[in-house]
């Protein structure tokens, strides 16, 4: 099914313009990041040249607006200590079921 929602929203190009500027206003201007209280600010900084935040959240309005859901993963180091990288996985690639983790806890994990 979400094949055929994005074969019918780019086969008019009325209804993708549409779509496009539907999650546009849904997403605003963006974020705005103050990292001036940051303990770790040097971090924060470098998070965020290395992740495009911008254009993450602008493919996670976007899967929302066509999909009703969306799906990311969050990499972690290698201790799990800190987040170092954030990814919108394509929602209509995406499938999720439910696993055991290395902790031994059930949670929802995607797989695209």
């Amino acid at each position: 099914m979400p094949y055929n929602i994005i074969d019918l929203i780019e086969s008019d190009e009325t209804m993708s313009t549409c779509q496009v500027f539907n999650a546009e206003v849904c997403y605003g201007s963006g974020l705005v990041y103050d990292t001036e209280l940051a303990t770790a600010q040097a971090q924060v900084d470098d998070f965020m040249l290395d992740n495009d935040l911008a254009s993450y959240f602008l493919g996670v309005c976007q899967d929302f607006k066509h999909f009703g859901f969306c799906v990311s993963v969050i990499i972690l180091n290698e201790d799990a200590s800190r987040i170092v990288r954030i990814v919108r996985k394509q929602a209509c690639y995406s499938t999720t079921s439910r696993l055991p983790t290395l902790f031994g806890i059930t949670s929802s994990r995607s797989r695209a």
